[in-house]
């Protein structure tokens, strides 16, 4: 322990130190300096062998401490090194017998290579000169030593990365073989998972580096990375492996996006199923950022020509067996379409339709399987269509909007198009505003007939023809009232004229009396829906002519043999009147007979809620009313 001591005090001693600066560096005193980084090398392998062996006894600490100190002893030799001398004592020492001193010789490099910003040109051709031995270590494999040999393979490799980093722009020819090498190694079958972590960053480095260079090796490259990513058990149970694993295509699609066109499918294909792989890991993951890089090199570094043909081809493969994929993959399609140029769009609008109208048909072709999932995936696709919608002219929209018009009647079996049409035409109506109008002309009818089709106060004949036919009403009622309520909420056109006004009133006042799907949900219907889209029509046809027949059928609701159909219209007459202000005035008159019915009405909830409407209607028309009664 005394002469550990000593040997860290000399070594740093001022008097020491000036001496070997004044002494030549000679090829003697270098040998000398080399035995001397060996013996400490060799000293602290038998120390540290010591500590591991005295662990529960008396001694432990004092074998730490002397171990520490010789770590100290181990800095202060480095520290009197000149960098000349350095690299090729550490060259010396990366041949030496021991997997413990071959390591720590290249922590020492790795250390050096980090800390200096600052080297001569002579000292970088030295550094290169290591670059074949360290392949010779990451490529050697011995029975004997495998654990020690694993990590010191992970050493080398992250040598390599480290002086690739630091000098391979200048100087990229020595490190064609280390990716030649890194990817034998993930081609490998039995490779250590660790070592294969180590040469995945490795190559992410090189290839970023190299740039043009690496080009050749991408037949070999892309197929063996892309292999170790579908192996997803190896993946999920190590972190660090997936994040390597990652992060090397990340860094391949990042420095060579035009050369992935052979092997863009297969990039699709992993990267939208690992999506949902490491939701586990949480949005602000080191894995989930990259993999959303990775998402938006994909959708904005490739041409519409390379990048369609490989969705569609995708979207056939993952449709029907992964269907959870198919949100990440209108992601990137839908950031590809938002980053498009005008000309691109146009000369890719054709492709882009035919891709939607196979892509929409999710719905039919998935008719028998649970609603909610399918409304899901259809939200990604029906939002990535509408990203499109957004950036054509109405000249080139108006055809689409009217080809998926069309489309939504052709299929005469199932109908389920009709809902997703209607779905569309809501998300649509909420994006374009009052633009929708021009062309929602055609709409007034067909919606018209579906809210009498699916009125069970009108049919007893299910719409769809399938076991959930009727939670698939209920959601086709809800998107035709919310489109609309939107239509009626954005019309400064007067595009509610008085034709089509009549053509919608009865089939919206008749939804007071549609009991479809239960009494819950009709209940969260009328108040979320209906009641807000008839308010907003009595606004949006402003006009008393039409006021009167619109009000004249809310108020018959309320002599409706449902206690539950005239709360409902009590609930509607309110909402209008709170709209029409003191337009209501001349309705009035028309309303107390009904109202001083319901004053006496045998369901008590149905009185209550009158009594509130009275006085409620004081309030908006500011008159008292409890005269009239």
């Amino acid at each position: 322990f005394l002469s550990v001591s000593f040997m860290s005090q000399l070594l740093s001693s001022q008097s020491f130190v000036k001496k070997i600066v004044e002494c030549e560096e000679t090829e003697e005193l270098q040998k000398l300096e080399q035995r001397l980084l060996e013996e400490v090398l060799h000293y602290i392998n038998t120390v540290a062998s010591s500590v591991e062996g005295n662990v529960d006894k008396p001694t432990a600490k004092f074998w730490r401490v002397l171990l520490n100190k010789s770590y100290d002893m181990l800095d202060k030799v480095n520290a009197l090194l000149p960098t000349e001398t350095f690299i090729p004592v550490i060259r010396g020492l990366m041949t030496n017998q021991l997997p413990s001193v071959r390591r720590k010789a290249m922590d020492l490099l790795n250390n050096k290579v980090q800390q200096r910003t600052r080297w001569q040109k002579s000292q970088i051709l030295q550094l290169l000169e290591l670059v074949p031995e360290l392949i010779a270590i990451v490529q050697c494999r011995r029975k004997e030593e495998e654990e020690e040999q694993a990590i010191n393979r992970q050493t080398a490799l992250f040598s390599l990365k480290l002086l690739c980093k630091g000098f391979g722009t200048e100087n990229p020819v020595p490190f064609v073989p280390v990716l030649k090498t890194a990817i034998d190694l993930i081609s490998s079958e039995k490779e250590e998972k660790n070592v294969m972590g180590s040469a995945l960053l490795c190559i992410a480095e090189v290839t970023c580096t190299l740039k043009a260079q690496a080009i050749p090796q991408l037949p070999r490259l892309m197929p063996a990375l892309l292999k170790t990513l579908k192996n997803k058990k190896e993946l999920v149970s190590n972190e660090i492996y997936l994040l390597s694993a990652i992060t090397a295509l990340l860094k391949v699609a990042e420095t060579l996006p035009h050369f992935l066109s052979p092997y863009l499918l297969d990039c699709l294909l992993q990267v939208v199923r690992l999506e949902k792989t490491v939701v586990e890991f949480g949005p602000s993951s080191q894995i989930s950022l990259r993999i959303t890089s990775l998402k938006t090199i994909l959708a904005t570094r490739l041409a519409p020509r390379i990048l369609l043909p490989a969705v569609t081809k995708c979207y056939s493969e993952v449709a029907n067996t992964r269907k959870n994929c198919l949100g990440p993959l209108m992601n990137i399609l839908k950031e590809h379409i938002v980053g498009m140029e005008k000309e691109h769009l146009i000369s890719h609008q054709s492709e882009l339709t035919a891709f939607f109208m196979k892509a929409l048909d999710f719905r039919t072709e998935h008719a028998q399987d649970d609603l909610e999932e399918v409304g899901k995936t259809e939200a990604y696709i029906i939002d990535c269509l509408i990203s499109m919608v957004m950036k054509l002219s109405e000249a080139s929209f108006r055809p689409l909007f009217f080809k998926l018009f069309d489309w939504s009647k052709t299929e005469s079996t199932l109908k389920d198009r009709l809902l997703t049409f209607h779905r569309i035409a809501d998300c649509i109506a909420d994006k374009l505003k009052g633009l929708f109008t021009l062309f929602a002309g055609h709409l007034v009818k067909p919606f018209a007939e579906t809210m009498n089709q699916v009125n069970i106060s009108k049919t007893d004949e299910a719409f769809f023809d399938s076991e959930n036919s009727t939670e698939k009403s209920c959601l086709l009622l809800q998107f035709t009232i919310d489109c609309l309520h939107k239509l009626f909420l954005f019309d400064t056109q007067k595009f509610l004229s008085k034709e089509r006004a009549e053509t919608l009133m009865m089939p919206l006042v008749d939804q007071l009396e549609n009991m479809l799907g239960g009494d819950e949900k009709f209940q969260e219907r009328v108040t979320a829906h209906l009641i807000p889209c008839i308010a907003q029509f009595s606004v949006a046809m402003a006009d008393d002519s039409l006021w009167k027949p619109l009000n004249y059928h809310i108020l018959l609701k309320m002599r409706h043999t449902s206690p539950k159909v005239r709360f409902a219209a009590l609930l509607a007459l309110v909402e209008v009147a709170q709209k029409l202000k003191e337009n209501y005035l001349i309705l009035l008159p028309e309303s107390i007979p009904f109202l001083a019915e319901l004053m006496e009405d045998e369901c008590e909830e149905v009185e209550q809620q009158c009594q509130k409407t009275i006085q409620q209607l004081e309030v908006i028309l500011g008159e008292p009313l409890q005269s009239y009664f």
